[in-house]
């Protein structure tokens, strides 16, 4: 009897953590999708902050990616909604053309700015490891890169809080 409440346990055990597996799997399906350098056609200007990863993430690279979202919805909401800004998480592993593009080799933060569905101009922002426990340096050197990357006119628009 001891034996089977044994094995009964440990197939519940097993069963939730496949449950558990599956259900973070399906949450994060859309959040690594696979784009090609070749981004899809648009009609206008958009900067696309891109969050480069590797398949293996640490704690590190997780506060990363928290940083940059953050700093995102903070000071650039209107042209996240309005679609002038996008967050793209890559993993870079997995879509090697674009590691190749941008030339990456670890995980970091890559502005690019994005007109009639080409990158035509991106900057690759490794300092973001060594501004990391540094949230204002870190929020601003991101922000510089997004702001170059900025048609004028779309900053005084309200770009910007």
């Amino acid at each position: 009897m001891k034996k089977i409440k044994h094995i009964i346990k440990n197939l519940l055990l097993v069963f939730v953590l496949i449950s558990v597996g599956f259900a973070l799997g399906k949450h994060r399906t859309g959040a690594h999708e696979t784009i090609s350098p070749a981004i899809p056609e648009v009609m206008h200007e958009t900067v696309n902050v891109y969050y480069m990863h590797a398949t293996f993430r640490c704690v590190t690279c997780n506060a990363i990616e928290k940083m940059t979202r953050q700093l995102l919805d903070a000071k650039y909401k209107k042209l996240l909604t309005a679609g002038i800004i996008k967050f793209t998480e890559v993993d870079f592993q997995k879509n090697e053309p674009l590691a190749k593009q941008f030339d990456i080799s670890s995980s970091c933060v890559v502005a690019a700015k994005i007109k009639d569905g080409k990158i035509i101009q991106h900057e690759r922002l490794d300092k973001v490891w060594e501004l990391l426990n540094s949230p204002a340096e870190f929020d601003a050197y991101i922000s510089q890169a997004i702001n170059r990357l900025l048609p004028t006119d779309t900053i005084r628009q309200g770009g910007e809080k």
